[in-house]
């Protein structure tokens, strides 16, 4: 059953065997295996919030360890592995920092803040925060259920939702709802 989900193998396995650790940052949710990381060999060249040591138990090649670690960093939210320099090419366990580019907002915003909305990709430059979600009445408008998820844009410091959708109906514990989603994100300051 592991074989079919590496991923869920490869966290099983740090569980098991220590991946270093550090308590997870709830500012950066969890990304699937295989999502974009920035490799660095030492230190990053641009300030970082670290999100712990990563160590892995090396199964195949070199590349494969690294897709590996990788895992771990996008697992814990990150988007930037650094120090794999430290570790000899034939190494049989490969120890990398994991970290998130430090984000221009830190913080929640007020309910109620300005956010741009699209149903599909951004046109504009964004760095994406995690996935949002409103639960609303069945008797809420469109509008109404909107806010509710720009709102929940706010609280997470974004400035953007793409990709949303609905309302749809569904059931809940508390009878039916209205449920939309989209991802939460916020503009990249201009350079």
């Amino acid at each position: 059953m592991l074989t079919k989900a590496p991923g869920l193998a490869l966290l099983c396995a740090c569980t098991s065997f220590s991946c270093g650790g550090s308590a997870h940052d709830p500012r950066y949710p969890a990304h699937e295996s295989g999502c974009p990381v920035k490799t660095f060999p030492s230190s990053p060249p641009a300030p970082v919030d670290e999100l712990g040591t990563v160590e892995v138990e090396c199964t195949g090649g070199r590349a494969a360890c690294e897709r590996q670690a990788l895992d771990v960093v996008c697992h814990r939210g990150g988007d930037v592995a650094w120090g794999l320099a430290d570790n000899a090419l034939t190494a049989t366990k490969l120890v990398v920092h994991a970290a998130h580019t430090r984000r221009a907002i830190e913080g929640a915003r007020e309910r109620g803040c300005s956010v741009q909305v699209f149903t599909d990709g951004p046109p504009i430059p964004t760095e994406n925060i995690g996935p949002v979600t409103a639960l609303c009445s069945t008797d809420d408008s469109k509008d109404v259920c909107l806010r509710e998820l720009q709102d929940q844009v706010c609280l997470l410091g974004g400035d953007v939702l793409w990709q949303a959708e609905g309302p749809t109906t569904i059931a809940t514990s508390e009878g039916y709802r209205q449920r939309m989603r989209g991802r939460a994100a916020h503009l990249k300051p201009a350079k």
